[in-house]
């Protein structure tokens, strides 16, 4: 949490700063909507917690209460940076990983959380009202950090001692894992957002390397160079960017809450009204060239050694790359939005590590399939086939070799897709879309990249009525009627609320799927 502009450092610090960033890009805007997810919890009755902003109330009882008003979780839907606009891929979940070390002044698994209130502004000591928050309960720092969402996080990450209201972590590296691996052939055009809470000018600093190995454990082993992102934005350093509200920001009326061990549930330590701040770094920023295997990354405090070795990131006890008294004025105030996702520009796909090739062909009413993977330790590879795009079958796992020959491929139109399973994660490769008679004319959709609202037009069918069905990453499926006249239709978006993503069109007249697909990207 931010009391003062993070940027203000020592003289040695700057120095070091200065010689280790590197190419990260500000966000510069960003497009996100709220999105309802059911309560987990009911509420309970607790006092505040602490000796800081709550310290005039710490014995009175509030009640909490959560997934208040019906949309409640603010999910990002796209942000711009680097002159591009950069949509979440679907690569499996990533798992985040907390490495902790006790210091003097937090010991065991304490959880610092901030979420989104109901009311207008956050104030402290309310009278008479309950705590009332728009997201769903959640006291497990890793478990939000997941989450993929703006208005909720942790707070003082990084942070051993002197918080005023008593919210000091003892955690000196956050790990973001996606076991299953991810790979590109093009590291300028995917990577990772990394959005922070606090006022304009005011982000903290952080370090970050890429997750280059996991062992039989599926934690990390092998990290690249480590990068420093500098404290302030965009506007003094060239690293954080702080969009306006009319880019897309807002300000959320937060409480930090927190859970320590002893606490049955989170309990209200400090407030606070603040918008978010994002820097994006893509593959190729962190090291990672064309084809080369990466398995997300890691954060950790700024005032430690600037280009820590592996063995160094490795040995937790290591003092001089994790010092345990860390302040926010050292730079450990971070208050690190949840999300943690692989982002790409608009039409690109990010396969896993572990699959090199997936192609397919028809040939005499058969389906050839063949893929190529690279070292599948401790992962299994499955095949899966859908008549709709939406709905999968397995129909080969575990696979054991690298081609099938799939003999009960429906008359139409079929979807193949490698799933790999490593670690307990699931990844996915791109989607096949084949037919029984490939010979056929499809149709064709066009424009292929257009905005909210904007018309799309489907050409090469004969007269008569349709439906077209636009699947997204997801599996989430919305459809449309529309007919054809002199061979061609045009029609809106269903409802012309399709968020921004990439969408697979299928056609489909009398119950029957036509051959041909279509992909758009709605920016």
């Amino acid at each position: 949490m931010k009391s003062r502009p993070c940027h203000f450092v020592t003289a040695s610090m700057l120095i070091l700063f200065a010689l280790t960033t590197h190419g990260q890009s500000p966000v510069t805007s960003i497009s996100a909507s709220y999105q309802t997810q059911p309560a987990t919890i009911g509420s309970y009755i607790a006092t505040p917690i602490g000796s800081g902003a709550f310290g005039g109330c710490n014995t009175t009882s509030y009640t909490y209460t959560f997934s208040n008003t019906g949309s409640n979780q603010y999910v990002l839907n796209s942000f711009n940076a680097a002159g591009s606009s950069w949509l979440a891929v679907p690569t499996g979940a990533a798992k985040v990983r907390l490495r902790r070390i006790d210091n003097s002044s937090v010991t065991g698994s304490r959880n610092i959380v901030y979420m989104e209130t109901t009311a207008l502004s956050a104030i402290a000591c309310p009278l008479g009202i309950p705590l009332a928050f728009k997201p769903s309960y959640a006291d497990s720092m890793e478990v939000l950090l997941a989450g993929g969402v703006l208005n909720q996080g942790t707070d003082n990450l990084f942070t051993n001692a002197s918080n005023g209201d008593g919210n000091n972590n003892n955690i000196e590296r956050v790990d973001v894992i996606f076991s299953g691996g991810l790979s590109t052939s093009s590291p300028t055009q995917a990577g990772f957002a990394i959005f922070d809470r606090g006022a304009n000018n005011q982000h903290d600093p952080f370090r970050i390397a890429a997750i280059t190995s996991l062992d039989a454990n599926g934690d990390p082993n092998g990290f690249g160079a480590v990068r420093t992102c500098t404290g302030g934005n965009g506007s003094n350093n060239g690293g954080w960017g702080h969009p306006s509200t009319a880019q897309g920001n807002k300000q959320f009326a937060c409480y930090v809450l927190r859970k320590d061990v002893t606490d049955t549930r989170l309990r209200a330590s400090s407030n606070v009204n603040q918008e978010i701040g994002g820097v994006f770094y893509t593959f190729a920023d962190l090291g990672i060239s064309a084809g080369q295997p990466l398995y997300g990354y890691a954060l950790l405090g700024p005032d430690g050694a600037a280009s820590p070795t592996t063995a160094q990131l490795l040995n937790l006890a290591n003092a001089s790359v994790y010092p345990t008294t860390t302040t926010e004025a050292a730079g450990g105030g971070l208050d690190l939005v949840a999300v943690n996702s692989v982002f790409a520009t608009g039409g690109y796909v990010v396969l896993p590590a572990s699959i090199i090739s997936f192609t397919g062909e028809v040939k005499d009413g058969q389906t050839l399939l063949k893929w190529q993977t690279s070292d599948r330790m401790n992962a299994t590879v499955s095949l899966q086939r859908s008549s709709d795009g939406v709905s999968y079958q397995t129909i080969y796992s575990p696979a054991t070799g690298d081609s099938f020959t799939d003999r009960t491929m429906p008359a139409g139109t079929s979807y193949y897709r490698l799933v790999i399973a490593t670690f307990g994660q699931s990844s996915y490769s791109q989607i096949l879309t084949l037919h029984q008679n490939p010979g056929a004319e499809a149709w064709k959709v066009f424009p292929t990249v257009l905005e909210k609202g904007q018309t799309v037009t489907i050409e090469g069918l004969t007269d008569g009525h349709y439906t077209v069905s636009f699947f997204n990453t997801s599996g989430s499926c919305r459809r449309t009627t529309t007919s054809v006249f002199n061979g061609r239709a045009r029609f809106g978006l269903p409802g012309n609320t399709l968020p921004a993503g990439i969408y697979w069109l299928s056609v489909s007249t009398a119950g029957q799927q036509l051959p041909g697909n279509g992909k758009i990207f709605i920016r």
